[in-house]
């Protein structure tokens, strides 16, 4: 698929880098037709402040633009990662990147993010804080590499970002659906205020765990009010849409993430 192309001032030129990672950004730009092109057009000109910056690749549609951008634009993941700019802010929640602008960019997002994941052999994995720093290849977050390195505070973008959907995409343009990988002994349902069950239960003892489902609550196999503000808040903790709703990637990263330490019978959260 081709693109157009700017290409900034600021460039540090190299030659046969290792590409680990895609990075998902957004511009922090309003969601415009041309947003794409402003952007790309304002790191072209603009003078760098301490590192320089390569441009970008613009891909859009009538309604909808994003950017391929090339290092510095995440620090602890520019000599290894290309960056995908998206028009938006990472305020946004789920429901603002289900409109028809964010969905048509998406899809376009995909689709380059499927070419270069087959140029340089990238897995379609997402990839937490944890991962970026065990040196895994795949595709995360300006967020991920900012709590990974601490050489950042950006946060982009966004909780609400739709992970799983923007993963299936890129899946749907390799023409391929790998299985997820197998991190359970069976595969969990999804599950989502008003469930009910033992599947419910694993859940709740899952969060209490990782010291996020208050010790007053019971573990009854009640998806209610408690439940879900626990689950909002592990998916907040971990790059994920945090939208209450246990699907395929919750339930992965909540298998993944660190049991909390116990002192003196106590749960405490890891260090």
């Amino acid at each position: 698929m081709a693109y157009p192309f700017v290409e900034s001032p600021h460039v540090n030129r190299t030659g046969g880098r290792q590409i680990d990672l895609l990075v998902i950004h957004t511009m922090e730009m309003d969601e415009k037709g041309e947003t794409a092109e402003n952007c790309a057009s304002g790191s072209a000109t603009r003078a760098p402040r301490s590192r320089p910056t390569t441009a970008s690749t613009r891909t859009r549609s009538s309604s909808a633009s994003a950017t391929r951008t090339l290092p510095w634009a995440a620090p602890g993941a520019n000599s290894d990662g290309i960056q995908l700019e998206h028009a938006g802010r990472a305020k946004q929640s789920g429901r603002d990147w289900s409109d028809a602008y964010s969905t048509a960019m998406l899809d376009r997002s995909a689709a380059l993010a499927a070419d270069l994941c087959a140029t340089y052999k990238i897995p379609v994995v997402w990839l937490y804080a944890a991962d970026l720093v065990a040196g895994k290849r795949g595709i995360t977050t300006h967020d991920a590499v900012s709590k990974a390195f601490k050489r950042g505070s950006h946060w982009d973008p966004g909780t609400g970002f739709p992970v799983e959907r923007y993963l299936a995409l890129i899946r749907q343009k390799l023409g391929k659906v790998p299985a997820a990988p197998k991190t359970l002994k069976d595969d969990p349902p999804v599950l989502r205020m008003g469930s009910e069950g033992w599947q419910v239960k694993r859940l709740q003892k899952l969060l209490r765990q990782r010291n996020l489902f208050p010790e007053p609550a019971l573990i009854d196999g009640d998806f209610g009010e408690i439940t879900e503000t626990a689950v909002r808040m592990f998916q907040e903790l971990h790059d994920l849409n945090a939208d209450g709703i246990v699907g395929p990637m919750t339930w992965q990263a909540l298998v993944r993430s660190e049991v909390a330490a116990t002192v003196g019978g106590r749960a405490m959260a890891p260090a």
